[in-house]
């Protein structure tokens, strides 16, 4: 067991199983509530893959989250209410990078709940009559998004962007590809990216670091699995050109819903630099596209922005984008009005004062989630697929620089636009 050095002084152990599973245990003493994690960087975006002898493998849309649903399922019995007679919560997501399940327990006793989730997720056990009764489930899934106007727009928007990236699908997929995942698929995907030496196992606890790693290492010498192989993801080349730049929808809506989106092309950053200049790009919208900015009650009262006006940003290895949202304004003029600000924005740059306040707000943020158990294990998890961990961000919105961020911002192309707009069928 080795103890991670960090400049807030968390009391944070980390251990490796013999079979590669990594141990993460963040110490709370005087935390009543115990929080843990299994997880696999495995999501949406790894629907093609290559093995390490070179081989090539394409998978439905939508896999890794079918193995999100088939693995709740249990011989014993239904997971949720085992957890649920212990007094634990739990649940499971996965998102573009990873698949996710976690439970916690204000319980000093977590053995129970803590072997549970380590023998559900690593226990596939699937029929084929099972795998096609969940198809007409995760079917409903789908449709139910596909009927919600907000979800709509941002996954017609990331089609409209991207012409060849994963991210244009759905982290479901669709009822097309769906309907083609078969008991086989799923086995294949679940071997491949479920190993021990694939994923982490987080937890924040009161509970002695070396009871929960002696218990994980307890579950897992009792199990046998095949040697690791590394697998690695697959894209298709990306172009620098949007897909199609202008889309209209037609739902059951009230005010037209509008989003401009623009795709960046993807640098060859280090870790680090992509992180920085993911913040660049967060302090520098957040200090002219919100409240802050003065001219932001103008956009409002000229009707140039709604109140419901908002953006997001998101910086990967494998993409980077900027969207920016808005209901019942003109798409033409909303268009106009968000290419002139970011002009605006790139000459006058970030104000030193914005900076100072931006840096503060965040590290305040930051800080918060160490008194919020669950929120600690999932960020530490994405920090760590983003290469760059929790303390060493800190560290680095600490030392970002006025200059950093409007070298940042008026060095990136924003000509590879999008438009799509979602208007009454009426």
């Amino acid at each position: 067991m080795n103890k991670l050095t960090n400049t807030l002084n968390e009391m944070i152990y980390t251990d490796t199983c013999d079979n590669g599973l990594k141990i993460v245990v963040w110490h709370k003493p005087d935390f009543a509530t115990t929080a843990c994690l299994f997880a696999t960087p495995y999501g949406s975006l790894d629907s093609a893959q290559k093995t390490e002898t070179g081989e090539l493998l394409q998978f439905p849309e939508g896999i890794a989250h079918f193995l999100e649903h088939k693995l709740f399922e249990s011989e014993e019995g239904d997971v949720m209410n085992e957890y649920a007679s212990m007094g634990a919560n739990v649940n499971a997501f996965t998102s573009y990078n990873e698949t996710v399940y976690y439970f916690d327990t204000c319980d000093e006793n977590i053995e129970r709940p803590l072997n549970l989730l380590l023998d559900f997720v690593q226990d596939l056990r699937i029929s084929e009559e099972s795998v096609e009764k969940e198809k007409g489930i995760i079917n409903q899934e789908l449709n139910m998004y596909l009927e919600m106007p907000d979800s709509r727009l941002i996954f017609e928007t990331l089609k409209s962007l991207y012409k060849n990236h994963p991210i244009k699908n759905d982290i479901g997929g669709t009822c097309d590809s769906v309907n083609r995942t078969t008991k086989e698929d799923l086995m294949k995907c679940y071997a491949l990216n479920y190993h021990p030496a694939k994923m982490t196992l987080i937890a924040v606890t009161p509970v002695e670091p070396n009871k929960i790693i002696q218990l994980i290492k307890e579950n897992q010498a009792k199990k046998t699995f095949p040697t690791y192989s590394k697998i690695t993801r697959e894209f298709e080349l990306e172009p620098l050109e949007v897909a199609k730049p202008f889309k209209t929808i037609n739902m059951d809506v009230v005010n037209q819903k509008t989003c401009y989106g623009f795709k960046f092309n993807v640098m060859n950053q280090t870790d680090e630099q992509r992180v920085k200049t993911d913040w660049a790009f967060r302090f520098i919208f957040e200090s002219h596209f919100t409240s802050m900015n003065p001219s932001y009650q103008t956009w409002i009262t000229e009707h140039k922005i709604s109140p419901y006006f908002y953006y997001e940003t998101d910086f990967s290895r494998d993409y980077a984008l900027a969207l920016f949202f808005d209901e019942g304004v003109d798409e033409k003029a909303f268009g106009a009005f968000v290419q002139e600000e970011i002009n605006t924005l790139k000459e006058n740059g970030l104000s030193p004062s914005a900076l100072i306040q931006l840096k503060n707000r965040s590290l305040g943020e930051t800080l918060s989630l160490f008194n919020q158990p669950d929120e600690i294990t999932v960020q530490y998890f994405r920090h760590q697929l983003t290469g760059v961990n929790l303390f060493e961000t800190i560290d680095l919105i600490k030392n970002l620089t006025v200059e950093d961020c409007n070298e940042i911002i008026r060095k990136m192309d924003f000509s590879n636009f999008s438009e799509t707009i979602i208007k009454s069928a009426k």
